[in-house]
């Protein structure tokens, strides 16, 4: 009887299985141009590049006292 109801509890979920590939996708509706995007993601990268240079050298001169 396990059996049976894994079998069908798997031929539903197969069944099922097309109508979620096939409903329509929701995508975040996006704030601003490409070039305001770029241009933040940008900003925010080098944000960070700024905060592990500035940690890694304070790092370094802590190694060399």
């Amino acid at each position: 009887m396990k059996h049976a109801k894994a079998i069908l509890a798997g031929l539903l979920a197969g069944l099922a299985a097309p109508s979620t590939i096939a409903s329509t996708p929701r995508y975040l509706e996006l704030q601003g141009s490409d070039l305001q995007r770029i241009r933040s993601d940008s900003v925010r990268v080098g944000n960070t590049f700024k905060h592990v240079i500035a940690r890694e050298s304070s790092k370094k001169t802590k190694s060399n006292d």
